[in-house]
């Protein structure tokens, strides 16, 4: 029997109130403020800046498309990224597998081969692992930290309206490889007979399966004194990117969207899936690029020396929104995962 109180209570569902409002109420209850999953303590000579992820088969990854070794060097790079965003380098990488039955010895040498990649790549001097058991498929837990000398901290500018909003590569491609596989996966499904038509897209598979981090844009920073005065890792769309970014510095935002490069091969196969190009971008996920803003000043700099960055708009006055302006001047507002609106 229910308890009378119980079943009279209102139970509210996640999706009501938004993923980001729902963390900021929880953390309200125990003094915190909202981070997003980069943490930054003090220490004498240093801010040491912590990342942390959890990725769980069925919902951050298909273990039906995704190769353990790809999936395995995606998965170091999702903790990478935010401490790249925030203008740090990482030092070190903690991984914590859950695993079922159903996996075996080489399964996991497998995953291990390509966290191992993303380790020599990126040159990460200390890492730690460790194997649990599961129920429920696969659990990747992972944690990386950086150290950022406190003399580049304090020097990092507040933003301000006028800063330029710049991304370092194409966006929403990961997006359409992914429902390019799971197209494919659900023809598969129907006629096991049917070999999966990839060709031509290699592009956008490789956007999804295996990502490339462009860290850098932040070696470029440093030896042009350039100091953003903001950073995200785009995770889950731009819109989300730049909504975070404006939560972060309570200001507005205005995108062009003729500056937001985006490949060929995304316009193509939005095209074939009839989608939107522009919902790829905006709110896809998985592109892996970085997002920062910087002061107007460094506008030529960055046109002369980091020519991998693409400036897309720029920050506005307190309580101007965030949009998204077309060719023609129309304004869009900017729609997030995970928001309420």
């Amino acid at each position: 029997m229910k308890h009378p109180e119980k079943q009279n209570s209102k139970r509210t569902p996640v999706e009501e109130i938004g993923r980001i409002n729902l963390i900021d109420k929880l953390l309200s209850l125990s003094g915190g403020l909202f981070a997003e999953s980069v943490e930054i303590k003090e220490s004498e000579n240093f801010h040491i800046i912590s990342c942390h992820k959890l990725l769980l088969e069925g919902i951050d990854f298909n273990l039906i498309y995704n190769p353990l070794k790809h999936l395995g060097y995606k998965s170091a790079l999702s903790v990478f990224g935010p401490l790249y965003a925030a203008g740090c380098v990482p030092a070190n990488l903690s991984v914590n597998l859950g695993l079922s039955g159903r996996f075996c010895v080489e399964d996991i040498e497998e995953l291990w081969a390509g966290v191992a990649a993303a380790i020599t790549e990126h040159n990460i001097g200390s890492v730690s692992l460790d194997v649990q058991s599961s129920v429920t498929g696969m659990a990747i837990s992972l944690s990386s930290q950086g150290k950022q000398p406190k003399e580049i901290f304090v020097q990092t500018p507040k933003a301000v309206s006028g800063d330029l909003i710049c991304v370092t590569g194409n966006l929403g491609a990961a997006y359409m490889g992914l429902q390019l596989l799971e197209r494919e996966k659900l023809l598969f499904e129907k006629n096991s007979t049917q070999q999966p038509q990839l060709k031509g897209y290699e592009y956008i598979l490789k956007s999804y399966l295996s990502p490339e981090l462009n860290s850098s844009v932040l070696s470029l920073f440093r030896e042009n004194s350039v100091f953003p005065s903001g950073g995200i890792f785009i995770t889950d769309g731009l819109a989300g990117a730049v909504r975070r970014l404006c939560r972060k510095s309570s200001l507005g935002a205005r995108l062009y969207l003729e500056k937001i490069p985006v490949a060929s091969q995304t316009f193509k196969m939005a095209e074939e899936l009839n989608i939107e190009a522009t919902t790829a971008v905006l709110n896809g996920g998985d592109d892996f690029r970085l997002l920062y803003t910087i002061p107007l000043s460094k506008h030529e700099i960055l046109s002369k020396e980091v020519p991998s960055l693409d400036i897309i708009g720029h920050l506005t006055p307190e309580g101007t929104g965030c949009w998204l302006i077309t060719p023609d001047g129309s304004q869009i507002g900017l729609k997030a995962q995970g928001w309420s609106e």
